[in-house]
């Protein structure tokens, strides 16, 4: 999968989802929370790793880079955004097919919007003061900024940052409404599970959400307007939303369909053949581009890896981490006070360590220490025990 332009300098998410607590008679999912809190960390990784990356220039670039932290970007990246939107859809189900409609839609509004526009109006708001005066030189005084440069980051869509992930999964959130309705109406019938049969098996079907990918390249060819960058003052990401939904679609069939939950829950022989014949292709197609078939195959073949990546991940956390733990559990608890705060500190952290003569390799345990420890702080000890910051920055 090409990254999407909204993930070179953002970085996404965590996943504002609850499993269901022990002692209601339904099923914890618990690799589920070690999941979730694993992938937040390896989202502190990859913006700090942006700093020190051989590749493009990100907000905050130190002048000596290494290939190592290139690489390192590069192989979180392939798998840690789809499986978040495959846990997304699955626990989008789960909460349609226990709580219905309305009461889902109030709750996800709830946990989803009111902490977007509080760190949008707090927390970026800061960053973006911090970004303009700071690290592009042009001082001014808070008040000038909020009045007068402020208004123009927000139609240009510049206040989204590492947001973007809530919004699209808003996005996500309508149109999984929009299919659960429409198959609470629908009769499964022998027929269509013939169909679905031959995907279902070994999760053949997993060949086919690279498509997505292919029908995004020749998007961006045929009209490059369109593709470059968000729309509507930075709400809607096109890139986002067709390179993400096939994994939120496979996370709401994921938790219907429990004959594909045996499928997915194992890793079939072919997978490991695909994978590696698909890094093949990258290393030797690396330059194709346009829409020549040396370039189709890379462009398959690269999104290929991203979702044989994110299977991998999944499946592996439900063999070996499928066991409760308060450790994980409370993690997995405080990964969205990780989430929404976590960019602004490595962004200064990384800022004010740029001149400082030690070892980039050093530079970036610092950066990823003093970020998950103040980050952690900032949950353990400001949202969980002050109710209005709970609500604004957890939903809760």
């Amino acid at each position: 999968m090409n990254p999407p332009s909204a993930l070179v300098t953002p970085e996404a998410p965590v996943l504002p989802l609850e499993t269901v607590p022990a002692g209601t008679g339904t099923t914890r999912f618990y690799y589920m929370d070690s999941l979730r809190s694993i992938l937040m960390m390896l989202g502190v990784v990859l913006h700090g790793a942006l700093i020190y990356s051989a590749g493009d220039h990100w907000i905050v670039s130190d002048s000596h880079k290494s290939e190592f932290f290139n690489i390192l970007g590069s192989v979180i990246h392939a798998f840690r955004m789809p499986t978040f939107f495959i846990i997304a859809g699955f626990f989008s189900m789960m909460s349609l097919k226990k709580y219905g409609v309305g009461t889902f839609a109030k709750i996800r509004l709830t946990r989803i919007l009111v902490p977007l526009c509080a760190t949008a109006l707090t927390i970026n708001t800061i960053e973006l003061y911090f970004r303009t005066t700071v690290i592009q030189q042009q001082p001014m005084s808070f008040m000038h900024f909020v009045v007068y440069e402020l208004p123009q980051k927000w139609i240009s869509g510049a206040w989204v940052s590492h947001l973007w992930f809530l919004l699209t999964l808003l996005q996500f959130f309508a149109v999984g409404i929009a299919l659960f309705a429409i198959s609470s109406k629908v009769t499964e019938t022998g027929r269509l599970n013939r169909v679905l049969a031959p995907f279902r098996k070994n999760c053949y079907f997993l060949l086919l959400l690279p498509f997505s990918d292919l029908a995004w390249s020749i998007i961006d060819k045929l009209d490059p307007s369109l593709s470059h960058g968000s729309h509507f003052s930075g709400l809607f990401n096109v890139e986002d939303f067709i390179l993400f939904l096939p994994y939120f679609l496979v996370g709401l069939w994921l938790y219907r369909d429990k004959v594909l939950q045996q499928q997915f829950h194992s890793i079939a022989r072919w997978e490991w053949y695909a994978l590696a014949l698909s890094l093949v292709v990258q290393y030797v197609e690396s330059n194709a581009h346009g829409l020549n078939p040396e370039s189709v195959l890379r462009i398959y073949s690269a999104s290929l890896i991203c979702t044989l990546s994110s299977h991998i991940c999944y499946v592996l956390f439900y063999k070996f981490m499928n066991r409760n733990s308060q450790f994980f559990r409370y993690l997995s608890d405080a990964s969205y006070s990780i989430y929404l705060f976590h960019h602004l500190c490595v962004i200064v952290f990384g800022y004010l360590l740029l001149n400082v003569s030690i070892a980039i390799g050093y530079k970036f345990l610092a950066v990823e220490i003093a970020t998950i420890s103040l980050t952690l702080a900032i949950h353990h000890f400001l949202i969980l025990r002050f109710r209005p910051l709970r609500f604004l920055f957890n939903g809760k």
